[in-house]
Order: C-alpha cells, then structure tokens, then sequence
C-alpha cells in the first residue's frame, strides 16, 4: 500500500531548532480545564455540521467541506479545518458571533515552518509550533486579493496544487509577505489536552481539537444498522500525522465516540452513515487513549477557539441540525 500524504514530525525525528521551538510553544501554555460530563445516550456533537449552517454558507460564500492535502503539509491542512470550524461555531451559537471565514491556511503553516527554523521549500511541521504560531502571527481568509486559486472546491473538499503547497512552505519568503495581513487575527485561544475526556469536552463545548500523532486511521468501515450504524476506524498504520477531531457521539449500544477527521480524497474511508463528513471515521475512547500514547501528548494534542479563555457552552448540546 503506498503511504498516503502525512507531515507531523514526531519527536525522536526533529532538529535542535525544532526541539527548541516546541520549547517555546510550550512555554506558560494553559491545561483545558472544563470538566467531561457523559451526556446522556445518543447524544451527538458533529461540529462539522456547522460548516453548511446558512449563517456560516452566507458569511464564506460557499459551504465548506473540508481542505485537502497533496504534500506532507498535514498540519498545516489540518489547523485549517481546526481554524474554519471554530469560527463556523462560533458564528452560529457564540453569545458574542463573529464572521464566519474559510482561511487560507498555508499562512500559517509556512510561517510555523520558518518559526521551527525550516528554511525554504519542504513537507513537515510540529502542531505545538503551529499553535503558538496562530496564537501570535495570526490568519487571513481565501478572498485576499492576490492568493492563488484552489483547483478543487466542492463536495470532496478544497484543494490547492502541489505547487502551490510547496511554495507556501517557505514561510521565510512567500508567507513573510503577508504577515501584516494576518496579524489583527491573531490571539486565537489554545489550550493543552491531556486525556481522552479532555478531547469530548472540547468537542462538546464547540472547540475543535487539533493533533498531532505517529500513528494514523488508514482505514475504515461500517458498523451497525439503521440509525446506530457509523464508519468505525482503529491506529492500524505508523506515520507521523496531524488530524482533528471534530465531533462526539455517546452511541446507543458502543458508548462513547469521537469523530477524526482526516484531509485526504473523499474515497478513502466509506461515507459515513452517521453523518460524520468527508473523509472522517468515529473512534472509541479506548482507541482516542492510545494517540497520548504514540505522540499526541507533550502539548501536540491542543483545543482551538476564538472565544478568550474557552468557558462552558451547553448551548451546542442543544442545537438542532
């Protein structure tokens, strides 16, 4: 089997300058601190929902359905997602909206880069160095004049060529120029995860969860009938990658699962039944448990938001699809 596109450098392969920059990261950073409280059975949290919300369709101008990735820029595809629906969330149940926005998200990858001491064209990043890169160097949308086009937008996902990837890599040349452009975005919350239950409480209140890990889903399928059914997956494959995780669901009969969202073609797990979105797959809390096992620990498992300070949001448990 070929090795589909990955990125996330794990720790026992990084540079000096890479180390030193996840040090930085880490620096001072805050634990997520809302407490996980079961709901009850069938409660499900898809916050990728969020992205066809008609507020949200008629804030980007079109419905997002999720970035794409052709080189081994997963973390910055995936920080995109991340980034798009926490303002998607935000927009439709925050006490204080703000615009919804597709973002261009080779900004802050090239520049989380550069930050990490890379200099020109490549493929890897450190989701650590990533946040603390939104956090202080901000992002802008997709309809700045100048930005190259996506190839591919539509129902599987928006794309950008290889190319394109690549050049926006040196975040030391092409991204440098766009930095005062992205700075009135930056301040984006970040918290540190540290345990499955802090990954469905972030869900739950409406935050997405960005991680890091060297293991990957390679593969899913369906599970159940009717309405319990889902696309189930399992770590089945090694290979530093960076995900989200953008949904909850307390199933009826298998308990507790989240949903990962991945950023490669529509085609590489079954659709799923239980309406996860494109390229995404539910995972049990005891498979969740083993990415703080294989990378996703040491501040690489972190929740994004743009609401200051992250407080409770039960709203969203009633939020109706």
């Amino acid at each position: 089997m070929t090795t589909p596109p990955l990125g996330w450098i794990p720790p026992s392969q990084r540079t000096q300058d890479q180390n030193d920059a996840h040090a930085r990261a880490m620096a001072g950073l805050r634990n997520f601190s809302l407490p996980y409280v079961e709901p009850p059975k069938g409660t499900k949290v898809i916050l990728t929902k969020f992205w066809s919300d008609p507020a949200c369709v008629a804030d980007m101008g079109m419905e997002f359905t999720g970035f794409g990735q052709f080189t081994g820029s997963c973390v910055g595809v995936s920080e995109g997602n991340a980034v798009v629906t926490a303002g998607c969330v935000q927009r439709a149940i925050g006490e204080k909206p703000t615009k919804a926005a597709i973002i261009w998200w080779p900004f802050p990858y090239g520049r989380t880069r550069y930050n990490e001491g890379d200099r020109g064209q490549g493929e890897g990043a450190v989701d650590s160095v990533m946040g603390d890169t939104l956090v202080k160097e901000g992002f802008f949308d997709i309809t700045q004049p100048g930005l190259p086009q996506f190839s591919q937008k539509g129902p599987d996902g928006f794309w950008l060529s290889k190319s394109i990837e690549l050049q926006w890599s040196d975040g030391g040349r092409i991204a440098q120029n766009w930095k005062d452009l992205a700075k009135p975005q930056a301040g984006l919350t970040k918290t540190v995860l540290n345990s499955v239950e802090d990954i469905f409480a972030s869900v739950i209140n409406g935050y997405p969860v960005l991680d890091g890990c060297n293991n990957y889903v390679g593969h899913g399928s369906i599970k159940g009938s009717g309405d319990n059914a889902y696309t189930v997956g399992h770590y089945d494959s090694s290979g530093g990658h960076s995900t989200c995780f953008l949904g909850f669901w307390n199933h009826p009969t298998d308990g507790p699962l989240g949903l990962y969202s991945n950023q490669w073609a529509t085609s590489t797990y079954p659709r799923d039944p239980a309406g996860g979105g494109r390229c995404c797959v539910w995972l049990a809390a005891a498979e969740i448990g083993k990415l703080f096992r294989s990378g996703g620990d040491r501040g690489e498992t972190m929740s994004l938001s743009n609401v200051p300070g992250q407080p409770a949001q039960p709203k969203l448990l009633d939020y109706v699809f």
